[in-house]
């Protein structure tokens, strides 16, 4: 029997079907801060993250990014090649580094096509992708920068093992599209409150039931939609 991925999406289709997909699958180092994808750029690859988060970004002519959605091993990047768009329309950069698998688009296209499982796990990753992005256009308009860190946090801890999250102040204030000084008060309340450690570099979720609380509704309407759609996705 082929050996099993970890990413949860290609690891729900069946036997038969991962063989097929594993003949055209390449494993892939995804660095920090490395970028799949710009907007406008062609799909060359589609990923498929096993431990790695991706964050897709979208540019602002006021020199700032705004993050629109997160993809770890419970999807696909990019959504927009199940689709068939042949173009990314947001910039897609590694958030937490990791392992991935990428498959050639042109085969992605070929393997979408013939096997049925495979695709309707791809049809149901888009509409739980849709709810992650609707809810989060929501979130950015309504609630507080406490609520929104603790909600970003959630759901980066559920797509790693572990509870250590890897990145910067930098990188999580450009994320959340705030000044780095913002993002460095909100942290040292959740250190106060002992739901997490920071230290160079790495935040450790230590309540991860008390962030829950903090975080806003948000969180929670994304999470069960992929619960619903995509049993299985997340451990946590």
């Amino acid at each position: 029997m082929a050996q099993r991925p970890k990413n949860a999406l290609l690891a729900s289709i069946p036997d038969s079907e991962w063989i097929e997909v594993q003949k055209l699958c390449e494993p892939v180092k995804l660095p920090l801060g490395r970028v799949l994808y710009e907007p406008r750029g062609a799909f060359d690859y589609v990923y498929f993250p096993e431990t790695a988060i991706i964050s897709n970004i979208a540019p602002l002519k006021i020199d700032k990014t705004a993050e629109t959605s997160t993809t770890g091993r419970e999807g696909v990047i990019n959504v927009g090649a199940i689709m068939g768009d042949d173009q990314s329309m947001h910039r897609a950069v590694v958030q937490v580094s990791g392992d991935g698998i990428r498959i050639s688009f042109r085969d992605f296209q070929d393997l979408q096509s013939r096997l049925p499982v495979f695709r309707r796990k791809l049809n149901a990753y888009s509409r739980a992708f849709l709810a992650q992005v609707m809810q989060s256009v929501a979130c950015n308009a309504s609630h507080t920068l406490l609520q929104r860190c603790a909600r970003w946090l959630l759901k980066s801890h559920d797509r790693v093992d572990g509870d250590e999250l890897r990145l910067t102040q930098q990188f999580l204030a450009e994320l959340l599209v705030v000044s780095r000084v913002a993002v460095n008060a909100e942290l040292k309340k959740f250190q106060q409150l002992k739901v997490l450690t920071y230290s160079r570099g790495t935040i450790t979720i230590l309540d991860r039931s008390l962030l829950e609380r903090t975080s806003c509704e948000c969180y929670r309407a994304v999470r069960r939609e992929y619960d619903r759609l995509l049993p299985g996705s997340f451990t946590k």
